[in-house]
């Protein structure tokens, strides 16, 4: 019965690791993206200035295109006046002429502030390229960094799963069920528990003194009677190993003579 709890305490070990593994590879999307905010919010002031240059060569290319609108309609006020035949026809072609010509001015001065602004904004962006370039190189080393963890999680996830099906089948049945069946019906799917200082770790409940005694001995399967939890005793768990290191240390001395 040793050797079986000793599986059992292995079993849930593995368990909890295996909730824990899963638990950081599935929250993986959030924890990236954290990381990416992180490094957005460190470069603002960066992503603003760009904002700004780009926005204003676009505001540019508008003004622009409206400029040559306006030239067009300078150009066919031009044509009417040449055309006109009366005072009317002349009096608007020079208005017309007048008022595109204008706006052209206010278009020019608007293209020319944008012209500045991108500039300014390019000057900015060259000052601070070795501060952009940190922030990218550091990003970059935390994702390779968190890729490389994710692998290894993602590793390890997989060996506790085939170790647990070892741990399984090397159990009697009738055992594993147990487990089974006690880890599902328990919220956090902790079926064993260590009982210490007279009561179980797991809901904190008193052990009867003679119950205690049992769950040192280690010879049979003990439940909590408040959580119905399997109870070992830690210090049994350390004694069941110390025959196998005197073998073990006792090889040895025979190999080394």
């Amino acid at each position: 019965m040793k050797a079986e709890l000793e599986q059992l305490i292995a079993l849930q070990k593995t368990d909890t690791s295996l909730r824990k593994l899963q638990a950081d590879i599935e929250a993986i999307p959030d924890r990236r993206a954290e990381i990416e905010r992180e490094f957005d919010q460190r470069a603002f002031e960066i992503r603003d200035l760009e904002k700004r240059r780009d926005d204003s060569r676009a505001e540019r290319a508008r003004l622009e295109a409206e400029v040559v609108e306006q030239r067009t309609r300078v150009e066919r006020a031009e044509r009417n006046l040449m055309s006109s035949q009366n005072e009317h026809e002349y009096t608007s072609a020079i208005r017309e002429a007048d008022a595109a010509r204008k706006q052209i001015s206010q278009l020019e001065t608007q293209i020319l502030e944008k012209m500045e602004t991108v500039e300014q904004s390019e000057a900015t962006l060259q000052e601070r390229e070795p501060e952009n370039d940190q922030l990218r190189t550091e990003m970059e080393a935390r994702l390779r960094e968190f890729e490389e963890q994710t692998r290894t999680q993602t590793e390890q996830l997989a060996a506790a799963r085939i170790e647990r099906e070892r741990l399984l089948s090397v159990l009697p049945k009738q055992m594993s069920a147990m487990y089974n069946r006690i880890a599902t019906r328990i919220r956090d799917g902790v079926a064993v528990a260590e009982a210490r200082n007279g009561s179980c770790t797991a809901c904190f409940m008193p052990v009867r003194p003679q119950m205690m005694v049992e769950v040192r001995r280690g010879q049979e399967i003990i439940t909590c009677e408040n959580c119905n939890r399997i109870l070992y005793y830690a210090a049994a768990t350390e004694n069941m190993q110390e025959p196998n290191k005197s073998r073990a240390n006792a090889t040895s001395e025979v190999a080394a003579s």
